[in-house]
This record gives C-alpha cells, sequence and structure tokens, in this order.
C-alpha cells in the first residue's frame, strides 16, 4: 500500500497507466490518500524505480504497512 496526498491519486494513476501491463492502481481511502498497487509479476524493480523518480519530481509516497 501506498499514502499519497488526495489530490495526487489521479496523477498516479495516469502515470501507472502510461506503462502497458506494469501495475494497476486501486483506490482503498480517498480521503486518506491509501491505494494499492498491483505489480505485474516481474515488475516490482520497474515499479519502484517508477515511483522513487515521481517522488523526485514532485509526486511523494510512503508506503504503508497493511494494517496499519
Amino acid at each position: 500500500m501506498l499514502r499519497l496526498a488526495p489530490a495526487h491519486i489521479v496523477d498516479l494513476h495516469c502515470f501507472i497507466e502510461g506503462y502497458d501491463d506494469l501495475a494497476v492502481l486501486r483506490t482503498l481511502d480517498a480521503r486518506a490518500g491509501l491505494v494499492e498497487i498491483l505489480v505485474s509479476p516481474g515488475s516490482e524493480a520497474e515499479f519502484e524505480d517508477l515511483r522513487l523518480a515521481l517522488c523526485r519530481e514532485g509526486l511523494p509516497t510512503t508506503r504503508v504497512e497493511e494494517g496499519a
């Protein structure tokens, strides 16, 4: 799970959609900015590289452990 500013959920969704078969974003709690990312098998490193690049460019996300 990731946490980000609620206003940025759609931005992250659009970036992920731009990478065919990389991952699917599912919003768990829009008000809290909680999303689940279902990453395609074997694409975990590519997704993490994208996530970190987006953080550097002003779309910060924080990993959240399930149940937290």
